[in-house]
């Protein structure tokens, strides 16, 4: 078994926080833009006095994405979720404003229908938005004077929606990053990157250029809706995506004997792809170095392997492949109705868990008759994940950016605005704090978080009213209401079914053994990329649920062999049915593949089978052998130790 030469995280926290806050241009422009629509939207607020100004400043942040495609799915799609809630929420009145007995079970309703529907149904995000709006209007019943000023407040909460959004949108039109020049941009960066990983193992990590190169398929969808003829190459860009992820796998365990020579040739080639993916979509790019090097004689199983996949990117990114290759997306496999039902019963758990988390912060406020408190109900929905490692990850996130955002709106109220004399200087203020949580907001998940919350605190505590705050009574109650709805969050997620985000981590890691055994007997032909880009999305979706586990109780310790060996096997079946492919005019032998995809698919269901050299012809010193003899060590190696 050899181990991978990969990066070492670095310093601890100090390095966490370097990557994260790394600035690029694309993340300077977002900034930029979520500073200025931000300050927008407060002098807008102030001026024709909208009420409820800090919730329309942070729709800033809910709706702002990096492309401007994003931005505008965002938008729209949150203005006609808060249209639908409001004229729900009209309709409830007509029942529970004068029957107070009726408003918990609507609540309850409400909340359990869209948790449920923002997990199962296309239009999720619509769904969860509007029953959190639908929940939050229903709250105000309880400390108004008649029930005309509520409908006016409910009524008012489209303007609070459509003022920022509405800002949001036209700034993003305007000035916007494009997603067809974003996602051309990112996949040539990504493309360098992997051919600089490939010629020197210690530049980047590889598991985060996987991370990437899985996000640019989901902006590269956005790319397609926002220019339809780059529908032309939809099949191609699928390919290359699917190809590069199957480089950046077998590039990972690369002997260390691998010559430099070799490591630099792939490389080039790697680059050489590059230049013709950019020039085939009508952009210009640096020339490939044409020196030429003597390469040694590629005699390793995965250098040949890889080998062959970078020759193919180079075919399919000149367009040689295009018309040859079948489109794979189509090849998806079929979700049957057996696991569906499991992963419902889920969700119906998960929405029931958010609603009594819901009416528990509704109730404590109501019967202290704390209505400042009221953020708990509001945490509640927006802290909720499927496991308890990941809720707790958001809770700590959620925690530390209030605390953080609440001591800068503290410091503003007693030090900074009573010296303020107009609006313009107020929105100087809200910028400089809104490019500083941008900033934060703007790094990947790990983090990002954060930044909203110490935005939303911020806006809480500094925009009480159309005047200089003064008081730090409201924003002690909204932190309190933050804290006393983590509190509801935290024993409702650990006790009522609790999920374990190492236990689904390893539900992860066992559908891709299974995948891998299927993969490497498979006769489509179609379906083998599409399949290679699914097992490398699962492994990372493992990888993030492993993090997340490491914020559960008593689970930090436990022991989780598998994402190292989940990985090797990957990397050994790749091998595999690459060289079978590059090997496709000898006779085949498929016997061994057989025994082997067994083998792998009794591993991911826990039981073992002793078959390890069976099939595996030992006079014969092909390349392709011996990728399977190294195949069934790895097997071996895994069964032994998950």
């Amino acid at each position: 078994m050899q181990a991978p030469i990969e990066l070492q995280d670095r310093g601890g926290l100090t390095g966490l926080l370097q990557r994260e806050l790394a600035l690029t241009d694309t993340r300077i422009r977002t900034i930029a833009r979520i500073t200025g629509c931000t300050a927008l939207v407060v002098a807008i607020a102030m001026v024709f006095q909208i009420p409820l100004p800090a919730y329309a400043a942070y729709l800033v942040f809910l709706v702002s994405h990096e492309d401007a495609a994003s931005t505008l799915v965002s938008s729209v799609g949150g203005l006609a979720a808060v249209t639908l809630a409001v004229a729900v929420s009209l309709l409830f009145y007509v029942f529970d404003a004068s029957e107070p007995a009726l408003r918990i079970p609507l609540l309850a309703v409400s909340t359990l229908a869209g948790t449920y529907l923002a997990r199962t149904s296309p239009l999720g995000p619509i769904a969860f938005l509007a029953g959190f709006v639908l929940v939050l209007s229903q709250t105000l019943l309880d400390d108004v004077p008649t029930t005309e000023f509520v409908t006016h407040m409910v009524l008012w909460l489209w303007v609070i929606v459509a003022v920022p959004v509405g800002v949001t949108v036209l700034v993003n039109l305007l000035a916007g990053e494009s997603p067809v020049a974003l996602s051309r941009k990112r996949a040539a960066q990504l493309m360098d990157g992997v051919a600089t990983y490939v010629e020197n193992p210690y530049s980047a990590d590889p598991a985060r250029l996987r991370a990437e190169l899985l996000s640019l398929s989901e902006l590269k969808n956005k790319a397609f809706l926002w220019n339809k003829r780059l529908k032309a190459f939809a099949q191609e860009d699928n390919r290359l995506l699917a190809i590069l992820l199957e480089v950046l796998q077998i590039a990972r365990y690369l002997p260390s004997s691998v010559p430099v020579a070799s490591r630099r040739s792939l490389a080039n080639s790697l680059r050489e792809s590059r230049r013709l993916f950019l020039q085939r979509r009508d952009v210009v790019a640096d020339a490939v170095s044409s020196e030429v090097e003597p390469v040694p004689i590629e005699s390793d199983p995965s250098q040949v392997a890889l080998r062959s996949a970078v020759d193919e990117l180079l075919d399919e990114a000149s367009g040689k492949a295009s018309a040859t290759v079948p489109d794979n997306a189509s090849s998806q496999p079929q979700k049957s109705p057996a696991t569906g039902a499991p992963k419902n019963r889920a969700h119906a758990r998960f929405a029931f868990k958010v609603m009594c988390a819901v009416v528990a912060s509704y109730a404590t406020y109501t019967l202290l008759d704390w209505p400042g408190i009221r953020t708990a109900v509001t945490t509640c929905f927006f802290v909720s994940l499927t496991t308890v490692g990941e809720s707790v990850h958001k809770l700590t996130l959620r925690l530390s950016g209030a605390i953080i955002g609440g001591l800068i709106a503290g410091l503003c109220i007693v030090f900074v605005l009573p010296a303020l004399t107009d609006v313009g200087q107020l929105c100087l203020l809200i910028a400089a704090v809104s490019a500083f949580c941008a900033w934060i907001s703007t790094s990947s998940e790990t983090i990002a978080y954060a930044g909203m919350q110490i935005a939303f605190a911020f806006f809480l505590g500094v925009l009480q009213g159309y005047g200089p705050a003064d008081d730090l009574t409201v924003l002690r109650d909204r932190v309190v209401g933050i804290i006393i709805g983590n509190v509801w969050i935290t024993i409702f997620f650990t006790t009522l079914w609790p999920v374990s985000a190492l236990d689904q981590a390893r539900d992860k890691w066992a559908s891709v053994i299974g995948q891998l055994g299927e993969l490497l007997v498979t006769k489509d032909e179609a379906a083998i990329n599409s399949m290679k880009a699914e097992i490398c999305k699962k492994t990372a979706e493992a990888s993030d649920l492993k993090t997340r586990a490491l914020f559960e109780w008593r689970q930090a310790d436990r022991l989780s062999p598998e994402a190292r060996h989940v990985e090797q096997l990957a990397s050994a079946v790749f091998v595999v049915r690459r060289l079978k492919k590059s090997a496709a005019s000898l006779p085949p032998d498929e016997a061994a593949d057989e025994l082997a995809s067994q083998r792998l698919i009794a591993l991911s269901k826990g039981t073992h089978t002793d078959t390890s050299d069976a099939g595996i012809d030992p006079m014969s010193s092909t390349l392709l052998n011996q990728a399977r003899k190294h195949l069934s060590e790895e097997i071996d190696h895994a069964s032994r130790a998950i």
